[in-house]
């Protein structure tokens, strides 16, 4: 995949584009503000992975003073070129992650940047947070697998949030490369404050989405819900 790939790839068909990260409320260790990470492939302990054959979504959070973090992974039963698009085109993340409205495409700087903005549907008392991010989206190694790889930032003051970024990674996986190993990572400060056991409920209820989206979007009749998921040996 080159840059003339990734620029047809993420060209919208329509003016339509990109969403405020997955579940901003609630997302979260601390790290630098505005810092962006270097993108890894996922570390899973032995019961983690297991897990995560059996067709489960592992989430990861941790809660800072004002930066907050959430980790998913999970598998894909779709090849990583189905998979890609989905993830490139933040202007369309409105159609598949239900925590997200009015996703659009505001600007492309470069052939592999794209400035998408959405809004984040956030749980009372807090008010929804919106607002633009810069988005790259590139192929590359990454810890050894070539690798889809989509970093995002938000832009400052172009929203009501204080800080977001964080990244994707994807690649084949699979005894014969069929279906795609996904990991997302978001830090974020929303800005102001809810009660912790808020924050609990809405990570957990809204991470998950970031693969069972995509999922529900690739599934055939063969997928049962809630999960979209095929017993198969990864082993």
């Amino acid at each position: 995949m080159d840059s003339t790939f990734l620029r047809d790839l993420i060209r919208p068909a329509t003016s339509t584009a990109l969403a405020l990260c997955c579940a901003l409320t609630m997302l979260l260790v601390a790290t630098a503000a505005g810092a962006q990470e270097t993108p890894s492939q996922p570390s899973l302990s032995a019961s983690d992975l297991a897990k995560v054959h059996a067709g489960e979504v592992v989430i990861e959070v941790d809660q800072g003073e004002s930066l907050n973090r959430g980790v998913v992974v999970g598998i894909v039963q779709a090849p990583v070129n189905d998979v890609i698009p989905l993830v490139a085109r933040c202007w369309e993340y409105g159609d598949w992650r239900d925590s997200l409205t009015d996703t659009s495409l505001k600007a492309r700087p470069e052939d592999d940047v794209v400035i998408c903005g959405g809004t984040a549907k956030t749980p009372f008392p807090a008010r929804d947070r919106h607002g633009d991010f810069r988005v790259q989206n590139r192929v590359t190694d990454v810890g050894g697998f070539r690798s889809f790889v989509s970093t995002f930032q938000y832009v400052k003051d172009s929203g009501n949030m204080e800080d977001m970024f964080g990244y994707w990674v994807l690649r084949s996986y699979g005894p014969d490369g069929e279906h795609t190993m996904l990991k997302h990572v978001l830090n974020v400060d929303i800005g102001g404050w809810l009660p912790d056991t808020l924050v609990r409920w809405a990570t957990r209820r809204t991470l998950p989405e970031t693969v069972i989206g995509i999922r529900r979007q690739l599934a055939d009749s063969s997928r049962s819900e809630p999960d979209f998921w095929v017993s198969h040996n990864y082993d």
